[in-house]
């Protein structure tokens, strides 16, 4: 029974011992008893197989590796050798030089990866034609384009050549066609030659579309030689020459023009071309330089460049269709700047045109698609192409709309008011809308024989959603004027709107680093003084410990009544001796000066302004400043945004910190203990919108607006004086510059809870910003709730 129980558990696995036992026989019956291939690999070993390869002796030394002239023979060698242990060969003229140069990064990626600029566009002029064509063809050429300059030839006898507001003018010393053209070769070969892939050469007697031109760099291989324009030839002592028309422009590739700036001074030496025009000497050139391998075409990759002459045609631009007009990219014979604003005028019309047809193809295509999307997900958004409505995921994330009328809005700055008039830009949005939304329900019910006219906007209503853009309600009481039976009657109807976010641009920023020395501004005021312990404390851990490239800078405020007691009760002296002692503590031996140098001021009213006026004066012009507030706490990280935010001549910086609530209230469950660091965390506190505290900006920005305004306020024949009270810096940064105001979110600032002293002398706008921060500051609305309803914070246990 055992016996025939142990089979039956066995039987099942019979198949694989049995397949086993046969793969094992097999693979021993074909092992060989002596495997004669198999050699011991020592060091004798190496050596003799080194040796035999001919005309090498040497000896193989593990630690020091192969000479270098045998290394070649190694790896045949080593191949042969099957149990061959790897070794690492060293080579000692592969080891770092101790005097090898630094290597020395570029600034920026683009420079390190060779990557250039499109397009760079040649203009050539002349001194008849700079302020009437040329400005024409700036205006309607210029900002489509990366690069555009103008050119012309002046004999050195003639006056100054003259000057046009916003363009780019290069006068060569000489006044020959030839010579002139020749000349701007050489300055785009000299200026532009690593910079730019290709150039665009015209005159300004020809009307160019810019974005076909653009449309063509963008689809075009740059690793050719081409000469792209309208095709001409003559014969020449060389042969037949074809060469581009000047008159309709004409690119050429950057390959190209290096191949020919070789050959311009011989060209232009060849007395044989005297009598050419400037294209035929050109399109001789190129001929010469690239041996005939290259001459002027029209298409290239499938892109053609069209032309159209105006000189031989009576051409009526708003009823021309033909082919030949509506696909130019130039339009050559223009000769007069109303013609070229209108040619302008018409190839946009036909470009927005086109833009609307594509996006009508666009929708019916997504139309088309809907019934294949799963259920569920078939429903359209508005208008169709559009992102959908951005859907709250809970009652704070909900977007409120703003009511509004012709005349006034219900939403008003500061929330101080319910009602307030229309001005500015709000006024000049709402009609701007009001009468697109009339032109658009004419173009609908226009073919019906039906004329709208608005009476009145009853109501209006707008948000901004930040994944579609602005959107609009707006119910308008019409009056519909009916052709056919000369009768009105009036109705109400409701029109949505959308002005979606346009394409985003990248602005170009000079370069920073985050070397600059940054000045630390502080003015201590006779409140503040309670919270200057803590900031010097946090200002040494991170700034003197660690040797930051920074200077603090003490703004010692005093009113009119705590200077006149200031030999016998200085309010400040205990903040000044706690200076002192960071001065024995941290200040280097054979270090000139102090360690943190302060000054101090007389005023009634203390604003940023006066504060300012007093310590620009004691720095050079490109030294940058952090005005800052002494509840802030410094960080290298943000130390670090100021430096790079911050862009003489062209950028100031104004960070939004996060404001910590009132510790009284949101760490009463921690027996008040505040903690050192401060979470970014709603319950913690929130990002002050109304705060003007903390700003960065440079000395030579500031000095050139406080400037500024003093001119125009003394034009206007009011009290300097008067005004530095109520405005911060802010305000003149804004009113008095041409300068970007950086104004975001940063959470690398972190304030400690203080409350502000406000003062209506300081202007009812500073006033109502500073109430509005000390009222939002103190803590969140939940918070708030459960300190007006405590019994509300436990659940009651019965």
């Amino acid at each position: 029974m055992r016996r025939l129980k142990f089979i039956s558990n066995v039987r099942p696995f019979l198949p694989v011992i049995i397949g086993l036992s046969l793969g094992f026989s097999i693979s021993i019956v074909r092992m060989p008893i002596l495997n004669e291939d198999c050699v011991f690999v020592s060091e004798e070993h190496i050596d003799r197989k080194l040796n035999s390869i001919p005309g090498a002796k040497i000896k193989f030394h593990p630690e020091n590796g192969l000479p270098k002239k045998d290394r070649e023979y190694a790896p045949a060698v080593y191949d042969s050798l099957e149990d061959f242990e790897p070794r690492i060969i060293t080579d000692p003229e592969l080891k770092p030089k101790a005097n090898k140069k630094k290597i020395v990064r570029t600034r920026y990626i683009s420079t390190e990866l060779g990557i250039r600029e499109k397009l760079v566009s040649a203009v050539i002029t002349s001194s008849d034609t700079y302020l009437s064509m040329a400005v024409a063809m700036n205006k309607t050429f210029s900002h489509h384009m990366q690069k555009v300059i103008f050119f012309n030839g002046e004999s050195v006898a003639n006056d100054k050549a003259p000057t046009a507001p916003g363009m780019t003018l290069v006068t060569h010393p000489d006044d020959n066609p030839v010579r002139i053209l020749s000349l701007t070769l050489k300055y785009l070969h000299l200026k532009f030659k690593s910079e730019y892939d290709w150039f665009f050469i015209t005159t300004d007697s020809t009307y160019a579309q810019a974005d076909r031109v653009n449309h063509i760099v963008d689809h075009i291989s740059i690793n050719r030689r081409l000469y792209l324009g309208k095709p001409m030839s003559y014969n020449d002592k060389l042969g037949v020459v074809n060469y581009c028309s000047i008159k309709s422009g004409f690119i050429i590739s950057r390959l190209l023009l290096l191949d020919l700036a070789m050959q311009l001074d011989a060209c232009s030496e060849d007395g044989s071309q005297a009598s050419l025009s400037p294209d035929k000497w050109l399109g001789r050139c190129i001929k010469r330089a690239t041996s005939g391998a290259v001459e002027c075409v029209d298409e290239e990759e499938a892109i053609f460049y069209h032309t159209f002459n105006m000189e031989n045609s009576n051409l009526n631009f708003e009823v021309e269709t033909t082919p030949e007009f509506e696909e130019a990219v130039t339009v050559s014979g223009v000769n007069s700047p109303q013609m070229m604003f209108q040619l302008h005028k018409k190839y946009s019309q036909l470009e927005i045109d086109k833009a609307y047809k594509e996006i009508g193809e666009i929708q019916d295509e997504i139309k088309s698609l809907v019934p294949k999307l799963p259920e569920g997900e078939r429903e359209l958004s508005w208008p169709i192409g559009i992102n959908p409505s951005f859907k709250p995921t809970n009652r704070w994330d909900i977007i409120v709309w703003d009511y509004f009328t012709e005349d006034y809005t219900l939403t008003c700055p500061a929330g101080e008011v319910p009602k307030c008039d229309l001005t500015g830009v709000d006024k000049l949005d709402i009609q701007n809308i009001l009468q697109i939304a009339l032109d658009r329900l004419n173009e609908k019910y226009n073919p019906q024989g039906l004329i709208l006219e608005k009476r009145k906007l009853i109501n209006g209503y707008r948000r901004f959603d930040p994944q579609r853009g602005m959107e609009y309600i707006l119910d308008l009481l019409l009056t519909v004027i009916m052709e056919n039976e000369n009768q009105e009657i009036e109705l109400s109807h409701r029109v949505n709107m959308l002005r979606p976010l346009s394409q985003v641009e990248i602005i170009p920023m000079p370069y920073v680093t985050e070397s600059a020395k940054v000045h630390i501004i502080l003015p201590l005021t006779k409140q503040e003084r309670v919270y200057f312990e803590a900031f010097m404390d946090k200002y040494a851990k991170v700034c003197l410990n660690n040797d930051e490239n920074v200077a603090l800078n003490i703004v010692f405020v005093y009113d009119p009544e705590t200077a006149q007691r200031i030999h016998q009760d200085d309010i400040f002296a205990e903040q000044k001796q706690l200076l002192q002692s960071y001065e024995a503590r941290y200040k280097k031996d054979g270090k000139e000066g102090k360690l943190i140098p302060w000054v101090s001021i007389k005023t009634e009213v203390p604003s940023q302004l006066k504060t300012m006026d007093i310590v620009a004066k004691k720095y050079p012009t490109e030294s940058l400043f952090l005005l800052t507030s002494v509840a802030a706490n410094m960080n290298t990280n943000f130390l670090n945004r100021c430096r790079m935010n911050a862009i003489p001549g062209w950028q100031v910086f104004f960070p939004i910190p996060f404001s910590q609530y009132n510790p009284q209230i949101i760490f009463q469950k921690q027996n008040g203990q505040v903690p050192e660091q401060i979470d970014i965390k709603p319950s913690n506190g929130h990002f002050d919108l109304y705060s003007f505290d903390e700003v960065c900006f440079y000395n030579s920005d500031y000095m050139a607006s406080r400037t500024k305004m003093a001119a125009t306020v003394s034009a206007e024949d009011r009290q300097l004086s008067d005004l530095v009270d109520t405005l911060e810096v802010y305000d003149i940064m804004i009113k008095y510059s041409q300068l970007h105001v950086f104004r975001a979110v940063e959470p690398q600032l972190t304030r400690r809870y203080v409350h502000r002293n406000c003062n209506k002398r300081n202007g009812q706008e500073i006033f109502d910003r500073c109430e509005r921060s000390n009222a939002e500051g103190l803590a969140s609305r939940t918070q708030l709730a459960m300190e007006l309803f405590p019994e509300n914070k436990e659940p009651s246990k019965t």
